[in-house]
């Protein structure tokens, strides 16, 4: 009798959890997504301005060599 109460409540409580994980898997996609978005973001501004700064540098040395 003992070993069907634990049975039992190990069943529960992984029906549990596999419920909370459905219910907010689509929370957790979501958040991930805007990490990914952030991150992508702060790439292509920190691309440009590596550009700039690199522009800027050629301009300068072409200036004061010409």
């Amino acid at each position: 009798m003992k070993s069907i109460i634990i049975a039992a409540s190990v069943l529960g409580a992984t029906a549990a959890g596999v419920f909370w994980y459905m219910k907010n898997r689509n929370r957790a996609d979501a958040a991930l997504n805007d990490v990914k978005e952030a991150a992508k973001n702060a790439y292509n501004r920190m691309y440009k301005h590596g550009k700039k700064a690199a522009r800027k540098t050629n301009a300068m040395v072409n200036e004061s060599l010409a």
